[in-house]
Order: structure tokens, then sequence, then C-alpha cells
């Protein structure tokens, strides 16, 4: 008797420790939303559908970015306009400060319902093109790294990235880098169990099948997986495949990769365009925005990390001083840039002779 009362008294101790899942407590859903928003002062300014000057569609985009449902919004070539497209971003309270204009700015900015930490701006190693190339090198560009906290004790890593762009084969090697660029990042810097997501504008599709290659250079050393194909295309990355759905409209430049963590997992649960146009059908970006919506759930709790740095203000003044003499570097690698004519006249008798470049 003395023995069944021990192992009764035993029990009912136990009782308040009993495991009780995380998950059954909290989670949600979670929509990620990327978008180009065409930030690049230009002659003309012509972007989308409309000819609007650089400050007024920042205006604009700002206004229909501010109404969609999405909880993280992550922009590239968010340059000279930023002041404008940020001021009307009132529904997101967490943000990164702009690194500058088209001179000395990375474009890449972050606006956040939940609280953001730790903000770290990286670039490229390689990026090419000054006068060729879709002239990435007359910026600074790159990814943005933020902790998202999304409840009490849930925190997952984001990346925002803009990579090199073109298809000629020294712009493919450029952003072949990129990739490998950014998985050693992740595989130094983000071994810490939490979930990742990466969005924006990768320049790459599947379908192109170029050997800047995506599935070796980034998804498979980090274990990312694509949004679009995990749950439009069954999982298929390789175009070889007959099941690879070559014509879904999904497979585009601007991407989402995930992965889960032992404290969250991420379920994909769409990939969709939303419509972000003026009362009039306007269209003020080159670029569709690009929404994806996963479904979160916290499967072990997190203690808060040691070290939470918040972002901080830009000094708008003194960017504004650092552009003049970026300006002139930039100057001085158009003139640099006329070594690349050459280059360019090859790639054009290339396109005349094949009908597309080597």
């Amino acid at each position: 008797m003395k023995k069944f009362l021990c192992i009764v008294l035993s029990a009912l101790m136990l009782l308040p420790f009993a495991p009780v899942s995380f998950a059954s407590q909290s989670g949600g859903t979670l929509k990620m939303l990327a978008y180009n928003v065409s930030g690049i002062p230009l002659v003309g300014d012509f972007q989308g559908s409309t000819v609007t000057a650089t400050n007024d569609r920042a205006a604009k985009i700002g206004k229909l970015l501010n109404t969609t449902s999405a909880d993280f919004i992550g922009v590239e070539e968010d340059f000279n306009g930023h002041k404008y497209l940020a001021g009307q971003m009132t529904s997101y309270p967490y943000r990164s400060p702009n690194s500058g204009g088209v001179a000395q700015g990375q474009g890449l900015n972050i606006f956040s319902k939940h609280k953001l930490y730790n903000l770290d701006r990286v670039k490229w190693n390689f990026e090419y093109g000054n006068l060729s190339g879709s002239t990435d090198a007359l910026s600074n560009k790159g990814f943005i790294y933020s902790l998202m906290e999304l409840e009490d004790g849930v925190y997952i890593n984001v990346i925002t990235l803009h990579c090199d762009a073109g298809y000629e084969p020294i712009s493919v090697m450029a952003r072949r880098d990129n990739f490998r660029q950014l998985a050693e990042y992740i595989n130094k810097n983000l071994d810490d169990g939490r979930a990742l997501i990466v969005l924006g504008d990768f320049n790459f599709k599947f379908k192109r099948n170029l050997k800047d290659d995506i599935v070796t250079n980034l998804m498979e050393p980090t274990g990312l997986k694509d949004v679009w194909a995990e749950v439009y295309n069954g999982g298929l990355t390789d175009t070889s495949d007959p099941a690879f759905n070559l014509d879904d409209p999904g497979d585009d430049l601007d991407r989402v990769l995930y992965r889960s963590g032992r404290y969250t997992a991420l379920e994909p649960v769409s990939k969709t365009v939303p419509s972000l146009t003026g009362e009039n059908g306007e269209v003020y970006s080159d670029h569709d925005p690009m929404l994806a919506e996963f479904r979160y759930t916290p499967v072990a709790k997190e203690s808060a990390p040691a070290g939470l740095t918040e972002p901080g203000k830009e000094n708008e003044a003194l960017l504004n001083l650092k552009e003049i003499g970026w300006a002139a570097l930039r100057f001085v690698q158009l003139i640099i840039g006329l070594t690349e004519i050459p280059y360019l006249i090859a790639q054009g008798i290339e396109l005349l002779i094949n009908g597309k470049m080597a």
C-alpha cells in the first residue's frame, strides 16, 4: 500500500511538468511580400505603365503597400525616393534605416508588423557591369538580414536580397557567386536552430536552365526549399524531369526560399501576385509584387537571445553628403566601363547570329 501511494504521489507531482505542446498554444499564418519598387531615378521616369516622378511614384507605391495584408515587406531598388515610400507605410512600425541613394545605397529595405533586431547589410563580393551586364556594379547590391520576433519566444531569421541581373555569361557567373556567398553567410552565421526565410529579386528562374544554378550553389548547401517548387511544382527543381511544369507562371525572378528550424516549423501555403495598382489601373514598377503565405508552428519555446539590437535611424543629411562622393566614384566607373564596349559588341553579334547570348 505504501509503495502504491508513493507511485501515485510521484505521478501527481509530475503533472504540472507534463510536456505541453508549445504549438498548441500559439502559431498562425505569416505573409511575406517582396517587391522591386523601381526606385532608380531615370530620365523620363517611365516605370511600369505610367510616367511618374521618382518621389511621387515611391509615395504611391508606399500607399499601396500599406494596404496589403503582409506581415513583412522586403523592397528592392528603394533608393532616392525612400523617404516618400516609407512615409506612407504607417502600418509597419518596424523597419530598416535607409542606406542611401542609387550611388551609395543597397536599394534594400524592410518593413514589418513584428519586431526586428540585429540588422546586417552585406554587399555582394562579385557584381558585374558598368555599361554592360545590367550595370549592376553601379550600386551596392547584396542582402539585408534581420531577426524577426513573431510572438513571445518565437524568432525567425529573414533575408531580403537583390541578385546580379543579366543573361550574358559574366552576369550569370556573378549571380552564381551571389548564391555561393549567401550560402556561406547562412552556414556560418545562422546555424542557430531558427527557421529561415529568404525572399527578394533573385533574377533567377529554374526554366532558364542557366549556369547560375541556385540548387547546387544555394539550396542544397543550406537546406532551403523554394515555395513555388514545393507548392505548385511537386517539389521539382530539375527542368529535365518530365513532370516539371515549365508553363507555370509562378517560376518568377522574384522568389521565396525557406527552411524550418528546431524551434519553429514553416509550411508554405501559397505564392501569389497581389494587385497593387492605382485608381485607374496604373502600374508603378517593372516588376510584379510577390506574396508568400506560410503556416508557422512553434515546436519549442526559445529564450530571448542575448544582445538584441533594434534598428537605428538614418542620418539623412550625412547620407546626402556621402551621395556626392559616391556619385563621383560612379562617374569614374562609367569612364572605366568604356572598356566593356568590345564585350557588348561581341554579345550583340552573338545575339544576331544565334538568336541568343553566349
